[in-house]
């Protein structure tokens, strides 16, 4: 009889061994697969960073050129439309410079968004 009686309570330990067991397992599973998205996610924010200051420092690089190049050749004597330009070039090379120096990345990613 009181094997019998006993029964009941080794039947509930058994479950709630199995469903303890069962949510570890989920949790797991379910953690698994947020890290391996998360992962992924920065994986291509990365690239999107990278992207962004390539073509950041693409842009310096080609008005740093352009400038260079202004001054070499004195075109920007000719005229005083030419040398607006000039300025304007200048100023906005100087200004995203600036820029990049003081801000960096953070600067970029705002621009991104």
């Amino acid at each position: 009889a009181d094997a019998v009686s006993a029964i009941p309570s080794i039947v509930h330990q058994y479950m709630d061994q199995q469903i303890k067991e069962a949510v570890r397992e989920a949790v797991q599973i379910q953690k698994g697969q947020l890290q391996d998205s998360l992962q992924r996610e920065n994986d291509e924010f990365l690239r999107n960073i990278d992207e962004n200051m390539k073509k950041v420092l693409k842009e310096l690089v080609k008005n740093q050129i352009l400038i260079e190049k202004m001054e070499g050749n004195k075109s920007i004597q000719r005229s005083e439309e030419q040398q607006n330009l000039y300025k304007a070039l200048v100023e906005a090379y100087e200004a995203d410079k600036t820029i990049l120096d003081t801000y960096g990345d953070s600067t970029i990613l705002k621009r991104r968004r």
